[in-house]
C-alpha cells in the first residue's frame, strides 16, 4: 500500500515536471523568438507587421520590402545599413504606413550614396513633427549618404523627408504631398520627365514655410542647389492655401541657384505671398542664379494675398529669367509693392519668341515692378499689350499696344521703382511706352512661319567643278593661279576624277600638281575633297 502511494507521488512529480517544461518552452517561444518574415527570394521580404518591417530594414541583404498590411511605427528605426532599398507600399490595396511622430534614419555615409526608394505608398505622419525618412544621423547637414526616389506617393504629415545633403526625385503619375511645414528638406530636387505632382505646404493657420527648403551644406563654399522639372512633367504646388495674409517663403528657398523647367512641362505655384525667389547671397556657384523655361513650357506663379510681398523676388545681382521659344510665364500678384521685385542691379528677363510673358497686379494703383537697372530683352515679339493700374482681373481691352519687331531692350528701374529709363531696338507704337504706369503687361511672340514645301528637283544633273591652285613660289607674294575642269554627272552617282598635271613654269621654280579625288554628287552639300589643294563645288 505504501509502495503504491509512493509510486503515485513519483508519477505525479514526473507529470508535473513535464507540464512545467512545456509551459516554460511555450513562454520562451512567445517572448524570445524573432519575427518570422516570408522571403520571396533572398533579397525580397514580404512583411505584415511593424516588427517584420523594422527587421527587414536593418537586414543589409534585403533590398526590396513589400508591405502587405497596414502598420504603425512605435519608435524611430535608426541606423538602417547603407545599401539601396525599395519599399513597395501597395496603396492600391488600402495599405497605410502610419509613421506618427517617428522616422526611419539612414546610417550616415560619407564615402558614397545610397538610394531609399518608396513606391506606390500611402504614409500618414504627425502634423507637428512627423517625417517618414531622415537621411544620415539627424536633421540638417548631418544627413550625408542618402538620396530618396519617390514614385506614386501619398504623404500627410509635418514633412515627407529630411534630406538636407541628398537629392529627392519624384516620378509617376500619382504624387500627393500635404504637409504642415515644408514638403521636404533637400539639397537638390528633381521631378523626372512625365511626373505628375500635387503638393501643399504650410497647410494650417498662417504658417511661414516654403514648399522645399534647400538647407544643406555649401559645396566647396558654394551654393549649388538645383530644382529640375523634367520634360512633360506637371507640377502643382500650393503654399498656405488657407491664408491670404503676408507670406514670405516661396516654393524653393535658400541655397537653390538654378531652376529648370523642361520642354512642354507645366509648373504652377499658388502662394499666399511670395511664389518664387532667389535670396541675396554671394556664394552662388555660377555667379548668378537662373530661372530657365524650355520650349513649350508653361509656368504660372500666383500670389493670392501678399500685402507688401511681391510674387517673384529676384534678390541678387545679375539674376536671369530665360524664356525659350513658345514658353509661357504668367505672374500675378496682389501687392501694394510690386509683382516682380528686382532691386539688385543687373537682373535680366530674356524673352526669345515666347508664347506669352504676362505680369499683372490685382491691386489698384499698384505697380508691376520694384526694380533697379533691370532689363527686358525681347526677340521676335509680335504684340505688346498694356493696361493701366485698374486692378482686378483686367477683363477690359488693353489701353495701349505696341509692336516688338525682331528685337528690343527695355531698361527700367532707376532706384527701386518701375520707371522706364530707355528703350533700344524695334519696339514701336502710337503711345510712349511707360512701364511705371501699367498694372498689367503682356508680351506675345510672333506666330511661327509656315515652311514652304520643297520644290521637286527638275534637273538631276550635277556639275562638279575642280580647281587646281598653284602658288608663285618665286615672288612669295601669295599669287595663285588655277585651272578648272567640269564634270556633269547624275545626282547621287559615284564620281572618280583621274590624275592629271598642271604645269605653270616660272623663271626658277615650277609647281606640278597631281591629285585624285572620289566624290558623291549631291545637291545638298559640297562634295568633300582629299587633298587640301584640290576641292569641288556643286553648281546648280
Amino acid at each position: 500500500m505504501e509502495f503504491k502511494q509512493l509510486l503515485k507521488k513519483e508519477i505525479l512529480v514526473v507529470i508535473s515536471a513535464i507540464i512545467l517544461f512545456s509551459i516554460t518552452l511555450s513562454i520562451s517561444e512567445i517572448f524570445l523568438e524573432k519575427p518570422t518574415i516570408a522571403y520571396a527570394s533572398e533579397n525580397v521580404a514580404e512583411i505584415n507587421t511593424v516588427q517584420e518591417f523594422e527587421t527587414a530594414l536593418k537586414n543589409k541583404t534585403i533590398t526590396t520590402i513589400n508591405v502587405n498590411k497596414s502598420i504603425q511605427l512605435k519608435c524611430n528605426i535608426v541606423d538602417i545599413p547603407n545599401r539601396d532599398v525599395t519599399i513597395n507600399g501597395n496603396k492600391q490595396n488600402g495599405v497605410v504606413i502610419n509613421s506618427g511622430h517617428y522616422s526611419i534614419y539612414g546610417k550616415q555615409n560619407y564615402n558614397g550614396t545610397n538610394i531609399f526608394s518608396v513606391k506606390n505608398i500611402k504614409i500618414i505622419g504627425a502634423d507637428n513633427d512627423g517625417r517618414f525618412f531622415t537621411g544620415g544621423a539627424g536633421n540638417g547637414p548631418s544627413s550625408y549618404g542618402w538620396n530618396v526616389d519617390a514614385e506614386d506617393v501619398h504623404y500627410t504629415g509635418a514633412r515627407f523627408v529630411h534630406l538636407s545633403e541628398g537629392k529627392l526625385r519624384f516620378s509617376g503619375k500619382d504624387n500627393n504631398v500635404n504637409t504642415r511645414a515644408e514638403n521636404a528638406w533637400v539639397h537638390d530636387l528633381e521631378f523626372l520627365p512625365g511626373t505628375i505632382y500635387n503638393g501643399v505646404a504650410a497647410n494650417k493657420d498662417h504658417g511661414q514655410f516654403s514648399a522645399f527648403y534647400f538647407n544643406g551644406a555649401l559645396i566647396k563654399g558654394k551654393a549649388t542647389g538645383e530644382a529640375i522639372i523634367g520634360d512633360n512633367a506637371n507640377i502643382n504646388v500650393k503654399i498656405g492655401p488657407q491664408s491670404t495674409v503676408n507670406h514670405y517663403y516661396p516654393v524653393f528657398y535658400d541655397k537653390v541657384q538654378k531652376v529648370d523647367v523642361g520642354e512642354d512641362a507645366v509648373f504652377n505655384v499658388d502662394a499666399a505671398g511670395v511664389a518664387f525667389q532667389f535670396i541675396p547671397r554671394a556664394d552662388y556657384v555660377n555667379k548668378v542664379p537662373t530661372f530657365n523655361l524650355a520650349k513649350g513650357s508653361k509656368v504660372h506663379l500666383n500670389g493670392r494675398g501678399g500685402g507688401n510681398y511681391s510674387t517673384i523676388k529676384l534678390q541678387y545681382y545679375g539674376a536671369e529669367v530665360n524664356l525659350e521659344p513658345n514658353a509661357e510665364l504668367i505672374v500675378v500678384g496682389d501687392s501694394s509693392k510690386s509683382v516682380i521685385e528686382s532691386e539688385y542691379k543687373g537682373v535680366t528677363i530674356n524673352l526669345r519668341n515666347p508664347t506669352n510673358f504676362e505680369v499683372a497686379n490685382r491691386r489698384p494703383n499698384s505697380k508691376l515692378f520694384y526694380s533697379t537697372n533691370t532689363k527686358i530683352n525681347g526677340a521676335n515679339i509680335d504684340c505688346i499689350s498694356a493696361w493701366k493700374q485698374i486692378g482686378g482681373e483686367y477683363q477690359t481691352p488693353a489701353a495701349e499696344s505696341f509692336q516688338g519687331g525682331q528685337g528690343f531692350t527695355i531698361d527700367f528701374g532707376k532706384l527701386c521703382d518701375s520707371k522706364t529709363l530707355f528703350i533700344m531696338g524695334d519696339l514701336s507704337g502710337n503711345q510712349k511706352f511707360s512701364l511705371e504706369d501699367y498694372g498689367k503687361l503682356s508680351l506675345k511672340g510672333a506666330e511661327p512661319k509656315q515652311e514652304e514645301p520643297e520644290k521637286p528637283i527638275e534637273n538631276t544633273k550635277v556639275v562638279i567643278v575642280t580647281r587646281h591652285y598653284v602658288d608663285d613660289l618665286k615672288s612669295n607674294k601669295g599669287f595663285r593661279f588655277y585651272k578648272e575642269k567640269r564634270y556633269t554627272v547624275e545626282e547621287g552617282s559615284y564620281v572618280q576624277i583621274n590624275s592629271y598635271k598642271l604645269d605653270f613654269s616660272f623663271t626658277e621654280h615650277s609647281y606640278v600638281g597631281a591629285d585624285r579625288g572620289n566624290f558623291i554628287a549631291s545637291r545638298n552639300e559640297n562634295p568633300k575633297v582629299i587633298n587640301y589643294r584640290y576641292y569641288a563645288e556643286v553648281d546648280f
